[in-house]
């Protein structure tokens, strides 16, 4: 063996003998990585949109827009289902009468019904609203990891974190989609440096504790001097040449380990996360239930500075009513919807934040037209609803139509890309970025503008 080789597996084992040996750095490498705002001034893009933060709420699994907002009472009974319309806020517009808050707010939110993508499938369709790109053959076994980089960590790397401490994309309660099987909310080829931060699963009821990120807990004896001068010998100990880290992993593991730093010593960044400093009148409001906790936990973040949000609504598919839909909709789904969804925009608006927060709420696909023999529905991808408020956009529209059957778009067609193009626009971040995997060139978007009517 040469003298360079041994020099370089010594310095390999110095380090992981290091990380294994201390008990206080290991948990400080436990955290995610994104980067500080810290290490991303210099290049940071001023903001040019409207949005200062974006919560975008996904309910997996595909929710049925022909029972919540594109109801069709006047189609033959295999088609219009259980539900009746009911009015709203907005002259002349219905919504299913399981969503009597949201009726009511109708002028605070836009709807659009004729949204549109190519693929039925659960994962390439998750990765498609997450990412904007297409993944032919997704599964949950071989293709499981997204090929492009979500939106959260586009955004993370366009704008970073206005607050020191604060991660500029968080995940709540994790980054997986379908149980967990698949995760197509992370950074790719961004890098490390760009995947979400993890909240944690946050209590089903406004009264229980939220357990904090593990990641932002210190042990009793931990002392932060004491750390920063481990992570000053570790920097020593690493010589990995950069040259050598095509990917970047290593410069992410540095951003990691000032971000980490941050996170630890800020008070700030428990702050965020800590739902018992919300009043149990207010988290009420929101219901005693998971998605409600998320809700305003997604709240707590964007008002804290947290760019990017994604709330998933779904601990698996839940929103897949292939069975048994209309009462799993009108006893859990919808209700629990409505509570959460209502209260989140009275609170953005009662705080004046409703204006500088986008609200989004996306799923993956639509339910077929026709009620399937178990009386529920299965995918649809030919058109199906997004609700997008607040973040500089107009309100109380509902665009598009779909067929009197609710099959395909009738007028104003609208692709997913359009509604990510027309996130990206209010936050200010340019779907013609183009950044590169392995040399190649990787616009944000390969296509989509963002829709006119709402900004």
């Amino acid at each position: 063996m040469s003298q360079s080789s041994a020099n370089h597996r010594r310095e390999g084992f110095d380090r992981r003998w290091f990380l294994n040996s201390s008990s206080v750095a290991v948990g400080a490498f436990a955290l995610p990585t994104f980067p500080s705002s810290a290490s991303i001034a210099a290049d940071k893009p001023t903001r040019r949109g409207r949005a200062e933060q974006a919560i975008v709420i996904l309910l997996q699994g595909g929710c049925s827009h022909l029972d919540t907002w594109d109801l069709k009472p006047d189609a033959p009974a295999e088609i219009r289902g259980e539900f009746q319309p009911i009015a709203t806020s907005v002259p002349g517009v219905t919504v299913c009468e399981h969503l009597p808050l949201l009726a009511q707010r109708a002028h605070q939110y836009n709807v659009l019904r004729s949204v549109y993508h190519a693929t039925p499938s659960h994962e390439a369709a998750i990765h498609w609203v997450l990412t904007g790109y297409d993944y032919p053959g997704a599964n949950t076994s071989t293709r499981n990891r997204n090929i492009k980089p979500s939106m959260g960590s586009i955004v993370a790397k366009a704008l970073g974190s206005d607050q020191p401490g604060l991660p500029p994309y968080v995940c709540v309660p994790d980054k997986g989609q379908l149980g967990d099987r698949v995760r197509y909310a992370s950074a790719n080829f961004l890098g490390m440096a760009y995947d979400p931060f993890e909240s944690g699963l946050p209590p089903s009821d406004a009264k229980s504790a939220f357990r904090m990120p593990p990641n932002l807990s210190l042990g009793k004896d931990a002392d932060l001097r004491r750390i920063d001068h481990q992570l000053s010998l570790l920097r020593q100990l690493d010589r990995f040449p950069r040259a050598l880290d095509a990917a970047g992993n290593m410069d992410g593991m540095d951003v990691f380990q000032r971000q980490a730093m941050e996170m630890l010593a800020n008070p700030a960044t428990r702050n965020a996360f800590d739902l018992s400093q919300e009043p149990v009148a207010l988290r009420e409001r929101y219901g005693n239930t998971r998605v409600g906790q998320e809700a305003i936990l997604g709240r707590r973040l964007a008002e804290a500075g947290v760019p990017f949000t994604l709330v998933n609504f779904s601990l698996n598919q839940d929103w897949d009513t292939h069975s048994n839909g209309f009462q799993t909709l009108k006893a859990t789904r919808l209700p629990e919807f409505d509570r959460a969804v209502s209260a989140l925009l009275d609170d953005l608006q009662d705080r004046g934040r409703l204006d500088s927060t986008l609200v989004a709420v996306i799923t993956e696909f639509g339910r077929t037209p026709i009620i399937n023999k178990t009386a529920g529905r299965d995918h649809w991808s030919n058109v199906f609803s997004i609700v997008m408020a607040g973040g500089g956009l107009k309100s109380g529209q509902f665009l598009g139509t779909s067929n009197s059957r609710g099959e395909v778009p009738q007028d104003r067609p609208i692709h997913i890309n359009d509604v990510l193009a027309t996130i990206y626009g209010q936050l200010g971040v340019s779907t013609d970025l183009v950044h590169y995997d392995d040399g190649r060139p990787v616009p944000v978007l390969y296509d989509g503008h963002a829709i006119p009517e709402l900004i």
